[in-house]
């Protein structure tokens, strides 16, 4: 295969593990990230054996697929990201992040990391990293 359907094969196959992680998966699917280089998807989700059997199923093919066990689910992420939002009254945030390996948001805000960590500690405890307004996030 040249590369372009590669490509075309692999998107394909993410967007087929983001659809089925954004809905009936939602509750153990964290991301999905495309490796180009090595022709393979991994996927993050909270462990679950019939969640990963499902998936697995799914995605049943040439193209190798990788578990890796992640923290929180999109839907518990974004379930935060939207009760950060609400400290925008106090402290200005400019972004929140949502990574794909289910790890946690990172919120950025014109203010004292400390201070912003100290209320998302409060806020969402384990769920949020504060970054300051220039800082990139990591």
């Amino acid at each position: 295969m040249d590369g372009a359907q590669d490509d075309a094969e692999l998107t394909a196959l993410a967007e087929v593990a983001r659809e089925y992680g954004h809905h009936l998966g939602s509750a153990r699917f964290a991301g999905v990230a495309v490796d180009h280089e090595d022709r393979a998807l991994t996927v993050y989700r909270v462990p679950d054996p019939a969640f990963d059997s499902e998936l697995l199923t799914l995605l049943a093919g040439d193209i190798p697929v990788r578990l890796v066990d992640a923290p929180h689910s999109r839907t518990e992420l974004l379930v935060a990201r939207e009760r950060v939002w609400a400290l925008g009254d106090s402290i200005p945030i400019t972004a929140i992040s949502v990574p794909a390996d289910g790890t946690r948001l990172v919120v950025t805000a014109d203010a004292p990391e400390a201070d912003t960590q100290a209320a998302l500690d409060e806020l969402v405890p384990g769920l949020a990293v504060a970054a300051s307004g220039t800082a990139v996030p990591r």
